[in-house]
């Protein structure tokens, strides 16, 4: 889903100078190896509050399930390479399954550092791009077909389950892109809710093409 607007230039131009003082390079969790070249920050939630407000209406939680606010930088020629917003299982330190890369079976056990309850997962992300790219930079859902294309060999959404994460990095499926805008929200949906399962929707796999002029956005991340 995308909200055109939903931020102006002026909130925009806020958060850029909030972040700009903490920035640190970013890492990531990945099934295939990969690349994240961009630098972020998180924010104190008292300092952007009436924004968590906004965001949890647009999404429709209560606050409490909102993670604070991360804002991210990418440079020219940064990127980020396929990855979820989903947390992986508490794994105790074992290697994943190579049936269940992500550990939803053991996230149903003992949950994820950091999340409210057992099988509770990341299940929604909002994304508000603090900045205009006219080249470059757009975020892409190269995977919408993971179920045949890499695969569960099952429609993901007929029956919500585990599943190995492995896929190529071409894609599968036909793309989805956006490209930033200043203002603009984009939602999407990297992982079921608690109830059914908390498991994560491979289909939800993205990547940030390499910016080509800077880029800015924020990520609001959100656990239920």
């Amino acid at each position: 889903f995308a909200v055109p607007g939903f931020l102006d230039k002026e909130s925009c131009a806020a958060l850029r100078r909030k972040a700009a003082a903490s920035l640190a390079p970013q890492g990531f969790d990945d099934a295939e190896g990969g690349t994240r070249t961009s630098v972020g920050a998180v924010a104190h939630s008292s300092e952007v509050a009436g924004l968590r407000d906004r965001l949890a209406s647009l999404a429709r939680v209560p606050l409490a399930h909102l993670q604070p606010l991360k804002i991210s930088r990418y440079s020219p020629g940064a990127q980020f390479s396929m990855h979820t917003d989903a947390w992986r299982g508490n794994l105790f330190g074992q290697e994943p399954s190579p049936d269940d890369w992500w550990a939803d079976l053991p996230r149903l056990q003992h949950g994820v550092l950091g999340g409210p309850i057992s099988g509770a997962n990341r299940v929604c992300t909002v994304f508000i791009y603090l900045s205009d790219c006219d080249e470059g930079g757009r975020t892409v859902w190269n995977w919408t077909d993971y179920d045949s294309g890499g695969g569960l060999g099952r429609r993901f959404y007929d029956e919500p389950g585990p599943g190995h994460g492995r896929t190529n990095a071409e894609g599968a499926g036909v793309p989805c892109t956006v490209s930033p805008r200043e203002g603009l929200a984009v939602i999407h949906f990297p992982a079921t809710t608690a109830r059914s399962g908390g498991f994560t929707d491979y289909n939800a796999y993205h990547a940030a093409e390499p910016a080509v002029t800077e880029k800015w956005i924020a990520q609001q991340f959100i656990w239920r």
